[in-house]
């Protein structure tokens, strides 16, 4: 081999030092912590300054309790759990699609929004003397954190005109700090399941009246869920099963914020007639805003800013249910999910770790980490770019 001039070892030096950077370069982790206090049903929310918000259940599948915790950057401990609801055994965690929905506003207010639990409910139907009917399901609880800090306010009931809450709403909060909230239910002057939403603009204190996200007879699946999020560039989104007459479809809607026109922007069909009781999740970087949701027993993804189809991030897996995205500033992309679950199995977490390419770079799918019956993962990016997963 002949001897090589200034430039060619200047080249050469230049792509060993890449080469390097590339091999050196740190692969963001991924831990899964369990939620504190026995609690089930996590969601997790990492603010701007980097504090861990954590939202949970405690209670039996048809009554319990919402408890609220913070872990500030840097430090190991949560905060003492603070009680959510005011009005005990409200809540419930049945089936995995009774779970109540946390956002985090301006200043660190939380939000927090449920579905009135069958125990409530019961008592209500005790006290009219009456029997189980869909039109005592009537009952939509929000409350947000108090001035103090150190308590929520008293919950209250949110809907006004429809009947037979079934599968959770949705709640979020946009960058100018209004408060949107989504439920399905149903109306006496319309035979299909209509799917509603209501906005503060007074951080909570009152709301606007009801109104449609869409007026076309799509339906909702009634034991889904429904899942919202605000992107950070003004963008309003909502998804949801839809209960049409041979099939229960994902349709996914976007709007401006400040309470403008819903427009389809993606829908993902599924021929079924039968209810999957299935989630959602959304998740955003600087470029890219996804969502994730099940079909056909498996967990798709998609950017719905992209033209690009939506992928199935589950193959092989066993039933893969319950979704939860989180992605870091450098757009690496974490997806978990439950598999092999079953009514009161929580079955066990998947996950899958991308680049920005999409290029997977960690995986796991054998059984390792077991949420319990009616419980999930929630998956959030910490500032150093890591990953954690409650379940």
């Amino acid at each position: 081999m002949g001897s090589m001039n200034p430039k060619q070892i200047l080249l050469l030096l230049a792509a060993v030092s890449l080469s390097s950077v590339h091999s050196l370069a740190k692969v963001a982790s991924v831990t899964f912590e369990k939620t504190p206090h026995g609690g089930i049903q996590p969601q997790a929310i990492v603010d701007a300054l980097g504090t861990v918000h954590l939202l949970y259940y405690k209670g039996q599948p048809r009554e319990g309790d919402l408890f609220y915790v913070s872990r500030t950057k840097g430090q190991k401990d949560f905060t003492a759990p603070l009680k959510v609801n005011s009005i005990a055994n409200s809540a419930c965690c049945i089936g995995s699609i009774f779970r109540a929905r946390m956002a985090v506003g301006k200043e660190g207010v939380v939000h927090v929004l449920w579905n009135g639990s069958f125990g409530f409910v019961k008592k209500q139907w005790e006290k009219k003397g009456k029997e189980r009917t869909p039109e005592e399901f009537v009952f939509l609880f929000y409350t947000r954190l108090a001035a103090d800090r150190k308590s929520f306010l008293p919950q209250r009931n949110l809907n006004n005109k429809t009947y037979d809450l079934d599968g959770n709403g949705a709640i979020t909060v946009d960058r100018n700090g209004a408060v949107n909230v989504f439920w399905h239910a149903k109306h006496k002057n319309r035979p299909d399941r209509l799917a509603i939403t209501v906005r503060s603009t007074d951080n909570g204190k009152t709301f606007s009246g009801e109104s449609l996200i869409t007026k076309r007879p799509l339906g909702v699946c009634e034991c889904c869920t429904m899942e919202a999020f605000s992107s950070s560039r003004g963008k309003l989104y909502i998804a949801y099963r839809t209960a049409e007459k041979t099939s229960r479809n994902v349709v996914i809607f976007s709007s401006e914020e400040g309470g403008g026109q819903f427009e389809e922007v993606h829908r993902h069909q599924w021929n079924i007639v039968a209810c999957p009781a299935s989630t959602f999740a959304f998740a955003e970087d600087d470029r890219r805003v996804f969502a994730a949701w099940e079909t056909l027993g498996h967990v798709y993804l998609k950017d719905v800013l992209s033209k690009a189809p939506s992928k199935n991030v589950s193959k092989g897996s066993k039933s893969g249910k319950y979704p939860s995205l989180a992605l870091n500033a450098k757009g690496d992309r974490l997806v978990t999910w439950s598999a092999d679950t079953g009514w009161g199995k929580g079955g066990y977490l998947q996950y899958e770790l991308a680049d920005r390419s999409g290029a997977a770079t960690s995986q796991g799918k054998s059984p390792k980490y077991f949420p319990a019956p009616f419980s999930f993962s929630s998956a959030c990016s910490l500032p150093s770019g890591d990953f954690l997963v409650f379940y």
